[in-house]
């Protein structure tokens, strides 16, 4: 069987191939990776494996005008209609939120404007049908057809769901009858309205996420909806990935006779990490010597702005820095690529914390895996007026709590030496529903994923 691997950013060279998910594959089967990566990077992927592996350059997709405008009220009537469906009114603030130029500020008015009119369900299955439509009359589809003609894969599996580069491949290889497979990238993804890759099968993380597939896309065949799991957290099972204690804390200069709280930084659309950090660090350093825990920052790798630094720098004796080991090829987060030494300094990050404290982050769920607290910072920052933490742990995904009580709310700056006491206690009431709400996010047991969705794979091939 042919398989090719569609990766067009490098989270999916982070949560798919850098998994074993390749390993699950005969030696017969032909793997191809059709990516935006440079060569060298799937050349190092190679080498993890077991797998001989073909790379097969991308081709990046420009949009026409009419594409875009389409688009884009697609997912404005989408966001209305998920927003009524849910009775939320966070989901449309996953409308953009971009300082606009005015000629942009007209054309998002316009699509808005447009996206109105037609946030009738039929009517945004009517607009996605012509958006079809003028996708297949652009030059980038025809020669997609004949690349993939000329490639003959069995069947395309994607991994990700938002990235207009793979649309345009998986429209051609539907119009030519290959078998195309898409992976949800992430368990916020499906109310945000960007499900740009239309693939004919789907994988998600659990019964859950295929509850919201059905819920915002009713025209999706459920029996095309295949739980699996997702590989990310399988890395946290290998014990070879795992240094010892003394090594990890005399690598990041940690005390060993101090619990660590890991601080996980998020990307710019979260503006008021470092105030936060700075309100965190202010406050421990009031609690006695003996109780207080180090800080271990683990800023987001794509946050290049230096923004914690004045933070760290007032506090170097309490905060410590674990620098992600990314590297970057071009501008933006497509290009700033993960290394499997990042994946090996994750899974260590929160081997050796002792609870993590962010705003509304998945690495609660990471933590979760090995039995680690979560602190969820919910109070806002009043020199911030254009962002807002409670109104941020209001979205849908976070709904999907069995109850409020699977992590620590932290809601002002004043309880955060209770909070922190709270979470590094022994055995934390909170712990429980963490575990709960991770199991109805991923499918059990996690260290079965990548089988899962190789199996998935080999069963759409032979369809």
């Amino acid at each position: 069987m042919k398989i090719c691997f569609l990766v067009p950013d490098g989270i999916g060279l982070r949560n798919y191939l850098f998994s074993k998910l390749l390993d699950k594959f005969d030696v017969s089967d032909e793997i191809v990776i059709m990516t935006v990566l440079p060569q060298k990077i799937v050349d190092e992927v190679q080498s993890l494996h077991n797998q001989k592996i073909t790379y097969f350059p991308m081709i990046r997709y420009n949009d026409s005008f009419r594409c875009k405008l389409f688009r884009e009220i697609i997912t404005y009537s989408r966001l209305k209609y998920n927003t009524k469906t849910d009775n939320n009114f966070t989901n449309m603030l996953n409308w953009t939120q971009k300082k606009h130029s005015f000629k942009l500020k007209i054309f998002y008015g316009l699509a808005a404007f447009l996206g109105l009119i037609y946030s009738s369900y039929s009517s945004i299955l009517k607009l996605e049908k012509k958006y079809q439509k003028i996708l297949r009359k652009s030059d980038s589809f025809k020669r997609q057809v004949q690349i993939l003609k000329e490639l003959s894969p069995d069947v395309i599996f994607c991994t990700h769901q938002r990235i207009m580069d793979a649309a345009i491949i998986i429209e051609a290889a539907e119009s030519i009858g290959i078998k195309t497979i898409g992976a949800i990238y992430s368990w916020d993804n499906l109310p945000k309205a960007r499900l740009l890759t239309k693939t004919r099968y789907y994988v998600v993380w659990s019964e859950y996420m295929k509850y919201e597939m059905q819920k915002y896309y009713p025209e999706i065949d459920q029996n095309n909806i295949f739980i699996t799991g997702t590989p990310q957290f399988e890395f946290y099972f290998e014990k070879s990935l795992y240094q010892t204690r003394e090594e990890f804390f005399k690598k990041w200069n940690l005390d060993t006779k101090k619990k660590v709280l890991c601080f996980s930084g998020n990307d710019l659309t979260f503006p008021c990490d470092d105030l936060y950090l700075y309100d965190i660090a202010e406050e421990l350093t009031k609690m006695s010597e003996d109780e207080r825990p180090q800080i271990l920052l683990r800023r987001c790798p794509v946050d290049l702005t230096g923004r914690f630094d004045k933070v760290i720098k007032e506090f170097p004796q309490l905060i410590k820095v674990s620098e992600p080991i990314w590297r970057s090829s071009l501008q933006g987060w497509d290009f700033n690529l993960p290394t499997f030494e990042d994946v090996k300094l994750l899974v260590n990050v929160a081997l050796h914390s002792d609870a993590v404290i962010n705003v509304g982050s998945t690495m609660a769920h990471d933590f979760s895996v090995l039995g680690k607290p979560a602190i969820y910072i919910n109070y806002d920052q009043k020199t911030e007026k254009n962002w807002s933490a409670i109104v941020n742990n209001k979205y849908q995904h976070f709904r999907s709590m069995p109850s409020k009580n699977c992590v620590i709310w932290l809601d002002s700056k004043e309880e955060i030496q209770n909070c922190v006491k709270r979470a590094l206690s022994e055995n934390p009431p909170e712990l429980e529903e963490q575990k709960k709400w991770f199991q109805i996010v991923e499918k059990q047991p996690v260290t079965e994923a990548s089988g899962n969705i190789a199996q998935t794979i080999k069963e759409v091939g032979k369809i």
